[in-house]
């Protein structure tokens, strides 16, 4: 349920500002909201068929990645069995996780290295 209720990365909820503040920041830290229209038609075209294979948005931790990794994620991961990607989807879930609970208590930003 919870990788089902993840934004599609650069996707509808992005372009009508209905993200978190966390998840903008994150998605711009990525380069995400200044793709041109040759990759913002390559990554809907990916998130799509993500989606059409298993059932649930592609997640990815985008703090700890750019738009060129994440690009190669989606391709790379499009490729692996629905049980390996649900495990891979949730290990995602919980970086995320970690991250924004970091920030809670720290008061400071992890960012990608």
């Amino acid at each position: 349920g919870i990788l089902r209720c993840h934004p599609d990365l650069a996707g509808r909820e992005a372009l009508r500002c209905q993200l978190t503040t966390e998840s903008q920041k994150e998605q711009r830290g990525a380069g995400l909201t200044s793709l041109d229209s040759t990759d913002k038609f390559r990554i809907d075209q990916l998130n799509t068929e993500y989606k059409e294979k298993f059932g649930f948005p592609f997640v990815i931790c985008a703090r700890m990645s750019d738009k060129d990794e994440i690009f190669q994620q989606l391709k790379e991961r499009l490729l692996n069995d629905p049980m390996a990607e649900l495990r891979t989807g949730i290990e995602e879930v919980k970086k995320i996780c970690h991250l924004r609970l970091h920030d809670i208590f720290s008061g400071s930003p992890v960012t990608k290295p």
